[in-house]
Formats: C-alpha cells, sequence, structure tokens
C-alpha cells in the first residue's frame, strides 16, 4: 500500500536542514504568520536558537512581545538564556532572572511538565527592536539558549509575536460556519437500507501560485470570448479542480455531494494589513446560482459559474443586481494577517443544490487588493497561494444488514512507511465471505486536537485491476477522539474473505504547530449487507412407456452458505500454500501426472480470467509472497 506522500516529503525535508545546523533561522516558507514562526527545533543544552526579527513585526508594526512554546520530553527545571537586538545603544540586552538588562545575563529557570508546550512569554514594549535585514552586517535578531535541562530532551515547537493572553494568531481568524470536518450521521431506514453521511476534506498542497492584483481572466479574453492568457502572464486568480483535492472520482448514483467550504493559505513579501479575496466556483448553466449566464445576458458565451462581485469605486454594481435571483456575495477582507494568511470561504447555503462537482470542475480563488501600513497603507500587488483545502459532504443511501465494530489497539507513528499504517484482516473483523462491506468508520485517538489530520484508507476491492482501492483525505480540527466515516464505492466488491483494510496517518500538527508524533487506532466498524446466495438444484423424473421416456427438471432456488471452491487450492486439501503452486507449476509445465479435476481447474484460475496457465501461477505465487491481498 503506498498513497500520496507529498506531506511527509515537504515537512520532513524541513525538518531534515533545519536539524542539520546548530544555530537555525527561521525558515520563511514554514511562518504561520508575520506573527508566528513554527519551528518544530530541538535545542540541546548550551545550544543556541537564532531568530529574526523582521520576520515577526517591523518598524511601522513593532514587535512587543515575543512568546516562545518549548516542550519537555521529561518533567524537570529548565534554565534558558535570551538576548535581542535593539535600534540604539547599546544595541543588545539580555535576560537575567526573567529581566531585561544591559550587560551580561544570567539564566531564568522555569518548571516544564513532560511533553505539554509551555509558553515563555517575554516583553518587549520598552524597546525600540531592530529590524535591520537578514543581510545587513548587523541584523536584527533575537537569541534563545538552552543552559540547563533536568534530563530528557526540548524542542521549541513555535515563536509567536504580539501574541493576545487567549493565545492564536493574527493571520485571520476566520472559521467555517458550514458543516464541520470530520462530522458524519447514520440512520438505518428499517427497509433493508441506511442513509449515511460523512464531511471529509481535501487537500492541495504545494500550490505557489503567484497572483498579480488588477489582471484578471476577461483581461486576457478575445472578441470571440476564447482565452489568449499563458503560462507566465501575470493573473489574480488560481484555479484547482476537484481531481486536484482528491474529491471521490467513483461516486455512485445514489450519491450526493455537497461542497461545504474552501481554505486557502496565503503568503505575502510584506505585511497583509488589509487583504481582500474572492472566489467563484462551477454550477449548473443558466441555474439561478449561474451569475455569469445572468450578467451576460442574451447570447453570452460566459456560463456554468458563480463569482463573488464587489462594487466599484462609486459603491455600485457594474451590472443590474436586481436581476439575479441569487445576489451574489462580495468578497471576503481580512485585516492584520501579517505575512501569513488562512482565508476560509464557505459555499452560500442558496447555491449549494447547484454546484456541480465533476473532477474537472474547479475552485477559483482571487486576489482583489491588498495594502500595508507603512508608507500609509501602500497597496501591494502580489501574493502567493501556497496551499488549499476543499470541505465537502457525501450522502448515500446503502444496503444494509447490520454493522460489526471490532476494538483494536494499534499505534501508527507519521513519518515512516513501516510504522504509518494498521493493516487488519476483514476476517478478523466479525465479518463473512456473504458479508458486502459498505462503509467503514475507523476511531482514532490522538493526545491532543490535530488541526489537521491527513490520512490514507486501502481495501482489498476485487472490482479493481490491482485488487486493492485506496483513498485520502484529511479532517480538520480532530478532535482527541475522533471518528471518521468513509462512505465505499458503489461497485466496490471488497474481499472479505481473504482482504484486509489499512489506515494509514500521514500527517498532524496541534494547535500549537507542534507535530503530533503518534495517534491510535482504537475501533473499526463495518457496515455491511450480507447477500444471499443462489444456487440450483436438478431432479430428474422417468417416465417408462413402450415408446417414451419424459424427463422433467425442476429448478428450485435455496439461500445457503458458500462451500466448496477455494481459489489456489489446487490440489484440494483445503489449504492454500506452497504444495498448490507446486502442482500448478507442474501442470503449466505440461506434467501428464499433474491432472486437475473440474473443481481443481476452477480453483486453479487465480487471476480470474479465462483458462489456466502461466498467469494463474505467476499470481498464485505473489499472493503465497504477500504481494497481493487476495486471489481471484
Amino acid at each position: 500500500m503506498q498513497l500520496s506522500n507529498k506531506v511527509r516529503r515537504a515537512f520532513s525535508g524541513v525538518v531534515g536542514a533545519v536539524l542539520a545546523a546548530a544555530a537555525v533561522t527561521f525558515p520563511s516558507a514554514y511562518t504561520a504568520s508575520a506573527a508566528s514562526v513554527t519551528v518544530g527545533k530541538k535545542l540541546a543544552v548550551e545550544e543556541i536558537y537564532t531568530g529574526y526579527l523582521v520576520d515577526l513585526g517591523s518598524s511601522s508594526s513593532p514587535v512587543k512581545t515575543l512568546t516562545i512554546y518549548v516542550t519537555g520530553s521529561q518533567a524537570g527545571s529548565f534554565s534558558y538564556g535570551f538576548g535581542v537586538s535593539i535600534a540604539k545603544s547599546p544595541y543588545w540586552v539580555e535576560m537575567s532572572n526573567g529581566k531585561l538588562v544591559t550587560g551580561e545575563g544570567e539564566g531564568t529557570s522555569i518548571k516544564l511538565a513532560a511533553g505539554e508546550s509551555t509558553p515563555i512569554k517575554i516583553d518587549l514594549s520598552a524597546y525600540n527592536l531592530s529590524y535591520n535585514p537578514k543581510s545587513d552586517e548587523y541584523p536584527g535578531r533575537f537569541e534563545f539558549r538552552n543552559y540547563y535541562l533536568d534530563g530528557g530532551t526540548l524542542t521549541i515547537d513555535k515563536v509567536v509575536s504580539n501574541e493576545s493572553s487567549s493565545g492564536g494568531d493574527n493571520s485571520g481568524g476566520q472559521t467555517s460556519k458550514n458543516k464541520k470536518s470530520g462530522a458524519y450521521t447514520f440512520k438505518d431506514n428499517k427497509d433493508g437500507t441506511a442513509t449515511i453521511s460523512t464531511t471529509l476534506t481535501g487537500t492541495c498542497d504545494e500550490i505557489g501560485a503567484l497572483l498579480t492584483r488588477g489582471y484578471d481572466e476577461d483581461t486576457y479574453t478575445d472578441a470571440d470570448g476564447a482565452s489568449t492568457w499563458k503560462e507566465g502572464d501575470p493573473i489574480n486568480s488560481h484555479k484547482i479542480t476537484y481531481r486536484d483535492f482528491g474529491l471521490p472520482a467513483n461516486l455512485g448514483d445514489n450519491d450526493k455531494v455537497t461542497i461545504e467550504s474552501f481554505g486557502f493559505s496565503v503568503s505575502s513579501k510584506v505585511n497583509m494589513d488589509t487583504f481582500m479575496f474572492g472566489c467563484g466556483l462551477n454550477v449548473e448553466h443558466a441555474s439561478p446560482a449561474d451569475t455569469e449566464y445572468w450578467i451576460g445576458g442574451e447570447g453570452t458565451k460566459k456560463g456554468y459559474w458563480y463569482n463573488e462581485h464587489g462594487k466599484n469605486e462609486d459603491g455600485e454594481y457594474d451590472f443590474d443586481i436586481d436581476a439575479l435571483e441569487i445576489k451574489p456575495t462580495e468578497g471576503t477582507t481580512l485585516e492584520d494577517c501579517g505575512k501569513w494568511a488562512e482565508c476560509v470561504w464557505d459555499v452560500p447555503a442558496e447555491i449549494q443544490e447547484y454546484v456541480t462537482t465533476k473532477q474537472s470542475d474547479s475552485i477559483s480563488f482571487q486576489f482583489w487588493y491588498g495594502a500595508n501600513k507603512e508608507n500609509g497603507y501602500e497597496e501591494y500587488d502580489e501574493v502567493t497561494l501556497e496551499s488549499a483545502t476543499c470541505t465537502y459532504t457525501i450522502e448515500s443511501t446503502i444496503p444494509y444488514t447490520g454493522s460489526q465494530s471490532t476494538k483494536q489497539s494499534t499505534k501508527i507513528t507519521q513519518g515512516d512507511d513501516s510504522t504509518n499504517t494498521a493493516q487488519v484482516a476483514f476476517a478478523d473483523l466479525g465479518v463473512g465471505e456473504n458479508d458486502a462491506v459498505k462503509a467503514i468508520k475507523f476511531t482514532v485517538s490522538s493526545p491532543s486536537v490535530i488541526k489537521k489530520l491527513v490520512f490514507g484508507v486501502t481495501y482489498s476491492d476485487d472490482s479493481q485491476t490491482e485488487q486493492y482501492s485506496q483513498f485520502e483525505g484529511a479532517i480538520l480540527n480532530a478532535d482527541k477522539s475522533q471518528e471518521i466515516m468513509i462512505i465505499l464505492p458503489e461497485k466496490a466488491k471488497v474481499n472479505t474473505k481473504y482482504g484486509n483494510v489499512g489506515f494509514g496517518y500521514y500527517y498532524g500538527a496541534d494547535a500549537n504547530d507542534k507535530l503530533v508524533d503518534s495517534i491510535t487506532l482504537s475501533d473499526i466498524t463495518l457496515y455491511y449487507e450480507t447477500k444471499a446466495v443462489t444456487t440450483t438444484t436438478t431432479t430428474t423424473t422417468t417416465t417408462t412407456t413402450t415408446t417414451t421416456t419424459t424427463t422433467t427438471t425442476t429448478t428450485t432456488d435455496t439461500t445457503q452458505n458458500v462451500q466448496g471452491t477455494l481459489i489456489g487450492d489446487v490440489n484440494l486439501d483445503g489449504a492454500v500454500d506452497v504444495k498448490d503452486a507446486v502442482k500448478l507449476a507442474r501442470f503449466v509445465g505440461g506434467d501428464v501426472t499433474a491432472e486437475l479435476d473440474d473443481v481443481a481447474m476452477i480453483n486453479a484460475n487465480c487471476d480470474g480470467k479465462a483458462g489456466v496457465g502461466p498467469t494463474d501461477l505467476t499470481t498464485l505465487l505473489r499472493f503465497l509472497a504477500r504481494l497481493l491481498p487476495a486471489l481471484g
């Protein structure tokens, strides 16, 4: 089982580079905001951590406080040192017993609890700090030192400037009001069906799209309505398809998909003291939500698209707003975001029923306006869209007979393919070979709330050429005990006799951006339909006269347990092992003494294709080597 590793690769690469340095600087690409820097660095005794004030503030937006979050692996005493650049002589101050002084400082001691992220808040409001750039001979910087640790290891989790007493960063503060990622419902309809809805999140990382204000798609539209935009041209928007987010492609006729909300991570080279964005997405053509169709009027070549619209400088719309049945929203303005903004856009409830969700359909994120406080709210022209999330709900009515829950206690650790996945045989989860699994619920527990839990699911699926299916998704703000409901595709054929199911943990960090190394898979619940197996019984009645024999065949359908064939059991000893491979090899090689009767021939058809030949032997050998989850 190999799912997407892009999140792990990106993070492990940064951490590897950080750990290679004795005194590290802030990795700007992983800054949570101008007021918050994620570190994740172990600091040995007598080691120094160096940071730069320009990453956390400026002369027009000064750093008043610094809060350094640290975690000790063991409970005990910790003594630290701190120093910071100031703009005027003596140009440097040191901390001594909790107070900033000129000259040499002494250590400040605190108590650490084991495994808890502890804030150390330093008041700098009395000082005019230096914000000289990193390239300067005397850059504005600060040092944090590990003088003494009473056993174990110390990790710097993150550094936050100007943090309020309630904590948190200053990156927009938006939260979604639509359905929460990770929510689900289950209803037994008492008629052999059940209705399930589950809300999950798809992720799109490493986008890196430069957005330039003032250049929209209309800038590059010719007289025939065709786009003349080419790669490299400045543009204020970027589209992300549902395929990019990893939304399921093989949905059935009974599956209803509702797009709930989107999240966007945006970075800037300057402080985004004001940041305004808008969004648009595909909708049904000429529906009440199709703003571009109705705004374009009769004969328009536009459509299939809902877009937010702001007012012009006169406070008016550039079109007849009253002609629209559904009025578009006007974009979103954020304040004091720093150099990193976390943006949330809820899909308006009145358009959700019209949103289309084909794999090629998309969401557009648009940079409308930006200004910072320096030089009297000077406008800035460029930002970078770094990553995005899409939260969606799938609702399906499934055939349903019952459910089976099985307790687990498996620790899963991110960062290593050998430890990040738990696999369990369906045979150990209380279902039989006649039970068709329709949905799976995983319950996982963690030591803290996880801001973004990225996971993967695989299961043996005879409907696929590879004989397994996989799915990757995420839960935003996952609880300490989180249930994750997965509805399987309508066409899935889960191999409950020989197959297995896997749950992978690929990334997770807590509210302080500290990695949550491990979670525990504590329960798996299967929702299934028990299918009847139909057999045919033939009864022959013979009536004899002097000239005629009449044969009457009566066919009756009965329901019973599946018995008889066992794919791979070539020697008919009731087991599938290397002895079957030996006999099959002799048969395929033309050994006339290795005869197979009718049942053995059925069992020897290991690849599920017509006839018995070398590919069946190859399939059986791969199965015995545990390279395949099932046969047939």
